[in-house]
């Protein structure tokens, strides 16, 4: 079955310390971290870096929690030529997915597989299906 994937855009790693994994991915891989935000409704704190074409994204709370930082593989998202269709694909084959909205990244919209996946979360994205003007886009990192 295909999806109309293209290829992965980005792997979530959530952490109780997001600065501090980020911090040590980047000198584990060598790679820089490329932006820092607070995730708009929610206050969490992300940074990103790239890996190869891939981005890595490192999610936490607001305030780190004490002790020794614990991180998990949240999932990762793939990117998909109609999001639409590959929703009705999935559904088709019995997989729970959500109805597609609007993504952080502008212009995208994401739709999360909620289940079969053997306890890997992901979620698929379509950049471009929203239509920006000038005045919606977000200025560059």
């Amino acid at each position: 079955m295909s999806i109309g994937a293209t290829h992965i855009d980005h792997i979530v790693i959530r952490s109780s310390d997001s600065a501090a994994t980020a911090a040590h991915f980047s000198r584990l891989l060598g790679a820089p971290i490329r932006r820092t935000m607070t995730r708009p409704g929610t206050g969490a704190h992300l940074e990103f870096m790239k890996f190869g074409e891939v981005i890595l994204e490192f999610a936490g709370p607001p305030q780190p929690s004490e002790g020794e930082p614990r991180a998990e593989l949240a999932g990762f998202v793939l990117c998909v030529r109609d999001i639409h269709a590959a929703v009705s694909r999935l559904r088709d084959r019995g997989y729970p997915v959500g109805d597609p909205k609007p993504a952080v990244q502008p212009g995208a919209l994401i739709a999360t597989v909620r289940g079969g996946t053997h306890g890997v979360p992901f979620a698929i994205m379509q950049y471009g299906a929203i239509p920006q003007s000038p005045a919606n886009e977000e200025p560059e990192a």
